[in-house]
């Protein structure tokens, strides 16, 4: 889904970039309130850049490209703000280290899969989550689906302004890319809310006997929603 330079009108390309720099930059600033997990954030950027490494060509010019965006599941695990802090790297990464995507056009990239697919996963991952923990897997898979159909709208409104003829090249193609995303972000939380699930057993287990350790509840993000809850950390007297 990345756009290459040259591809868009300059002053599309110009707006996008300051839209995409106020986002981030509100991301970063609500981040203050929020808790750092920057181990997460690391391992998910890799897993956003070995993702996005599965890149297939769209058109026959090479100007778009399809593949796993993963916004969702970074939402769903950090909170929507470390999430497209955590996409806005990878995709400078990606453009600045292998051209995948172009630097000038990082903007418009940022607000198509960060920005808007991470806004609408999240928010339908938050409106259907919640009604229990039957559908946390469901929940996932239609956010994801949802994530990319978003982005795809974003993507179209791109070329729309920006490179008008192009524009009936994009839907069409990300019907199946969204099923595949919402596919993949049902079985990752559903391999996570498994895991979770034998983790709290043997917890139980260990508390029955004794053994047990005391929990907090995460700030951000929905990993307490997938029973997953940080460690204290252990002070010396």
């Amino acid at each position: 889904m990345h756009i290459h330079d040259g591809v868009l009108d300059p002053v599309v390309v110009i707006g996008a970039g300051a839209a995409a720099v106020g986002a981030v930059t509100y991301a970063g600033w609500t981040m203050r309130h929020g808790h750092l997990r920057l181990g997460w954030a690391l391992a998910g950027a890799g897993g956003v850049l070995i993702a996005h490494l599965l890149d297939v060509p769209l058109d026959t010019a090479g100007a778009l490209t399809g593949h796993v965006i993963g916004g969702t599941l970074l939402a769903i695990v950090l909170g929507p703000s470390l999430a497209l802090l955590t996409m806005t790297a990878a995709l400078a990464t990606e453009a600045l280290l292998w051209g995948d995507g172009g630097v000038l056009a990082l903007g418009v990239n940022v607000l198509v899969m960060g920005v808007a697919g991470i806004a609408v996963g999240w928010s339908v991952w938050r409106w259907l989550g919640v009604r229990g923990d039957r559908w946390r897997v469901p929940a996932a898979g239609l956010a994801g689906f949802a994530s990319v159909l978003a982005s795809s709208a974003a993507l179209w409104a791109a070329f729309a302004l920006g490179a008008p003829g192009a524009a009936s090249v994009v839907l069409w193609h990300h019907v199946a890319w969204a099923a595949l995303e919402g596919a993949v972000t049902a079985i990752a939380v559903a391999l996570v809310v498994a895991w979770q699930a034998h983790r709290a057993r043997l917890l139980n287990h260990a508390d029955a006997l004794g053994l047990g350790h005391r929990h907090q509840a995460v700030v951000d993000g929905d990993l307490e929603a997938l029973g997953y809850v940080d460690e204290p950390r252990r002070t010396t007297a």
